[in-house]
């Protein structure tokens, strides 16, 4: 594989972000709240700083989304469509503050409102996924031959094993698990972690229903998701769009082979 400059540059900035969030991990660091069961660290602000200034150095043309960045700005950045940038610096932070190595840096790029590349490295355990849409999706441990992901190709739902949010679970996810009859359910954090996990063949579907996802968690891990050839769309089928002024993402989403799709959006809507 020949990687482009642009899935070149996710998986630099993604790698050197999560170096960054590595070493405040190691050493310690205080905890504050955005919200209630929104935490943040100085690991998610110093990673998206230099995410977000690498990104501008290579890409000055580019419009650029952060997590950790001013929210009214990432909004309008978004809805310009054309190329997007967006960054998630610490995906999984409560797991990042619990000491749980589920916890990623994510970094995506939309063109025309759809995701195209994406980049996911996971700061203590060093797997990198990464992938372009019609070009491939691949990991590696950070030192190691890329290798390409091969998905499971599983339709039935009743075989399936799912993962579903570790910190936040919902009555309507158990519900859809129970309404599938799915073989078996692991929580688990990061939607980045999840699709690595599901890229590698290691688990077959991901869904969140209802509000919590944000564009800046969806994009990076679409884009290796699609290239890897699985679906990833929103809890009603419909694609995600990134080329938006509203940065949540209200139907959620699901993630899994094309062939499961139809039966776990029936579900869904049930």
């Amino acid at each position: 594989m020949v990687p482009s400059r642009d899935l070149t540059a996710a998986l630099e900035v993604a790698t050197r972000a999560a170096t960054l969030v590595r070493e405040v991990y190691d050493r310690g660091f205080s905890v504050e709240w955005k919200g209630e069961n929104d935490p943040v660290t100085e690991a998610d602000r110093r990673a998206n700083a230099l995410a977000v200034s690498l990104l501008r150095e290579r890409f000055p043309a580019d419009a650029v989304c952060s997590e950790e960045g001013d929210l009214d700005e990432g909004a309008r950045a978004s809805a310009l469509g054309g190329r997007c940038w967006f960054v998630d610096p610490l995906d999984g932070t409560a797991e990042f503050v619990q000491r749980v190595a589920q916890f990623s840096v994510m970094v995506g790029l939309a063109v025309d409102g759809r995701a195209r590349v994406g980049a996911v490295v996971n700061p203590v355990t060093g797997e990198r996924f990464y992938g372009e849409v019609g070009v491939g999706a691949f990991a590696d441990d950070g030192a190691g031959e890329p290798r390409a992901l091969t998905p499971s190709t599983e339709g039935d739902p009743t075989r399936a094993r799912m993962l579903t949010s570790r910190s936040h679970l919902s009555p309507a996810v158990v519900s859809l698990a129970e309404a599938l009859g799915v073989a078996s359910r692991e929580r688990c954090g990061s939607i980045g972690v999840k699709v690595g996990r599901i890229t590698s063949g290691d688990a077959d579907l991901y869904a969140h229903l209802g509000l919590g996802p944000k564009l800046w968690d969806a994009c990076a891990p679409e884009a290796i998701a699609v290239a890897a050839g699985m679906a990833f769309t929103d809890a009603t089928g419909a694609p995600v769009r990134y080329d938006v002024g509203a940065l949540p993402l209200p139907r959620g989403l699901i993630v899994c082979p094309p062939a499961m799709l139809a039966r776990v959006v029936a579900a869904a809507a049930r």
